[in-house]
């Protein structure tokens, strides 16, 4: 989705005050978030370098294909880490205006849609996107509302959905990351392999006995790669769905805390425009009626009671 690029109004601060309190309540809790992929990554950084410092021989071949995976993979891991950041941040603005529009309810004891369409209700979100999608909303209903007041209106989750949070951290990209991991790990084996058929030598038995070093490093290096790189996938794909997952819940209670306190659904209320519409059909429809039928009754006993004058007068001459 396009977002216009408009100059917005600040946040109010107490929305920032709400936001941090969460944020630090949130990160108290022990939970699958996007904080693991630093450890995770450290974590196989550690085993891999304890791997090769341990090894009598250090194989240059293999520090350099590890030393290549784990740059990709940091790379990689970097740029997921700051997407799955605008999920937390949009996640945070779910629960922050949901706990706005529950205050403003209480105090109000009406709904809100009167307050939420004004300019000074654009800070119940923080997150860029979602702040100017809202105001898109706004913006649609108000112009609806101006131009056809008793038309239909439009939904918020018409604006606010899954996609825009798809969209907004680039979900298509991060999907591919699992196959990715995986494929380096693969693409590891084959170097490894490769190297390690490379340096084998079948020609006596002492060159056979000086190959066996070689290629057992390289087997090494295959075996470390595969498992690094099904840890990576593994680790990225429970932690990346964990997190959309949660900001999809969160989507769901705000646009249902907001058509029950702020602006219903307009499903309803177009069902209800299209039955009213109906109905004033029908009535119109009866007073056509009605007024045909006081028009022409009348007319017609008149064309009867002429009707009978006329066959007495006949009847009269024939006598």
């Amino acid at each position: 989705m396009n977002v216009k690029k408009v100059k917005r109004l600040k946040v109010r601060p107490q929305n920032e005050v709400i936001a941090k309190a969460y944020k630090k309540k949130q990160n108290m809790k022990i939970e699958l978030n996007k904080k693991w992929l630093p450890v995770v990554y450290i974590a196989m950084l550690v085993i891999c370098i304890y791997l090769n410092i341990t090894n009598d021989n250090i194989d240059i071949a293999s520090v350099i294909v590890n030393v290549a995976m784990f740059i990709i993979v940091g790379a990689i891991f970097i740029y997921a880490y700051k997407r799955m950041g605008r999920i937390d941040k949009m996640g945070d603005d779910f629960h922050v205006a949901i706990s706005y529009i529950k205050q403003d309810y209480a105090r109000r004891k009406c709904l809100l849609w009167d307050d939420y369409k004004t300019d000074n209700r654009y800070g119940i979100f923080n997150e860029s996107h979602l702040r100017n999608t809202y105001i898109d909303y706004v913006e649609e209903m108000n112009r609806l509302e101006k131009e056809a007041p008793n038309n239909y209106r439009c939904d918020i989750d018409d604006f606010i959905n899954y996609q825009l949070i798809d969209d907004c951290v680039e979900k298509g990209r991060l999907n591919l990351i699992p196959s990715a991991m995986t494929g380096l790990g693969i693409l590891g084996t084959f170097i490894g392999l490769s190297f390690g058929l490379q340096a084998f030598n079948t020609g006596s038995a002492e060159e056979i006995a000086n190959s066996i070093g070689p290629l057992m490093d390289g087997i090494k290096v295959a075996f470390h790669t595969s498992i690094y790189g099904m840890i990576f996938s593994l680790t990225f794909n429970l932690i990346f769905k964990t997190v959309t997952e949660k900001a999809y819940h969160k989507l769901d209670e705000f646009i249902a805390e907001f058509k029950r306190y702020v602006c219903p659904d307009a499903h309803y209320d177009n069902e209800s425009v299209e039955l009213e519409y109906q109905r004033k059909q029908i009535e119109a429809i009866e007073n056509s009626q009605k007024a045909i039928e006081d028009t022409l009754v009348p007319y017609l006993k008149s064309l009867c009671e002429l009707q009978q004058e006329q066959n007495e007068l006949l009847k009269n001459k024939a006598k």
